[in-house]
């Protein structure tokens, strides 16, 4: 299985995304991904000021 780091994600131009807990962790880490392959990423968190 490969590991997460191996995996390419394919180009994402004019895509949109929404990344519910972005503000941290595993959503920060999804939308940075995401936006690196060229989608056009939304986060939401619970906590605004974080």
């Amino acid at each position: 299985m490969p590991r997460p780091t191996d995996i390419i994600i394919s180009p994402l131009d004019g895509k949109r995304a929404v990344v519910t807990g972005g503000n941290s962790g595993l959503g920060l880490e999804t939308a940075r991904r995401l936006a690196a392959a060229g989608a056009s990423v939304v986060l939401t968190s619970r906590d605004p000021e974080r």
